[in-house]
């Protein structure tokens, strides 16, 4: 294995992110503290509790993954497409490092900035309602396991976009709408059985209830199921990205 190349390759996806914290770390805690007054204060004074829980408990570790969600896969999807755009991919196709090390490196730069992002939303949020982490390891993984799963998403949109347009399209169409419909401010108990039918397809359901799990102990899906789901999607979408990318499908074309 290539360590220098695989470190330094990580290394630049992470500096990439961090040189930018103005854009990439601040709007989501801009966003988690206008949800928060919006919705958690608006809303939360008139539903009294949700699984023994306030409002702004139940709120909160929703906030922490969309936030997650959104800065892994905007890291590898912004990554992989200015790269084919600008054709300095190019560099890396003729290094001495390999395709695993090459996909790796980059999927987990996206994970660092989820981590990151999601870390500094949680330190925000937590303090307006006294939260304490009950499982830390369980908070932990699925911040990880989420992370990873969108950064290895963007790292497929990068590769498949052929302009920004495009580039836009798996987040507008489909990530967005999951996420929100993901119960980030809704339990499932709240929705009639058809509607709770269709929320309990939605994988983004489990993510968001695996890391309320952590947070308070409480989840509207079993835990055994929201993990074992996300560490599927993971392999399975990792191994598309490293069959793509391996194929040279828009990277060597």
């Amino acid at each position: 294995m290539n360590l220098i190349g695989f470190r330094s390759l990580l290394f630049r996806e992470c500096h990439r992110f961090l040189r930018l914290w103005n854009q990439t770390l601040i709007p989501p805690l801009v966003t988690a503290a206008l949800y928060l007054l919006i919705f958690g204060y608006s809303l939360g004074s008139r539903i009294r509790s949700i699984d023994g829980l306030s409002y702004l408990e139940f709120l909160i570790p929703g906030l922490v993954m969309m936030s997650v969600i959104g800065g892994s896969y905007a890291n590898t999807s912004t990554s992989m497409y200015i790269s084919r755009f600008q054709g300095h991919i190019a560099e890396l196709l003729v290094s001495s490092m390999s395709n695993l090390e090459i996909v790796l490196a980059t999927v987990l730069g996206g994970v660092v900035r989820g981590l990151s992002v999601g870390i500094c939303v949680a330190a925000v949020t937590m303090p307006f309602a006294n939260i304490v982490i009950l499982h830390f390891w369980t908070t932990l993984f699925f911040i990880v396991a989420v992370a990873f799963v969108f950064s290895c998403a963007g790292f497929l949109s990068g590769i498949w976009a052929d302009d920004f347009e495009r580039l836009s399209v798996f987040q507008t169409y489909i990530l967005t709408p999951l996420t929100y419909l993901g119960g980030v401010f809704f339990s499932v108990d709240m929705l009639p059985p058809l509607w709770r039918g269709v929320a309990l397809a939605n994988p983004i359901l489990y993510f968001i209830n695996g890391l309320r799990y952590g947070f308070l102990g409480a989840s509207d899906v079993g835990i055994v199921s929201a993990t074992a789901l996300v560490c599927v999607v993971g392999v399975v979408l990792f191994g598309a990205s490293y069959a793509v990318f391996r194929s040279g499908y828009h990277v060597k074309t």
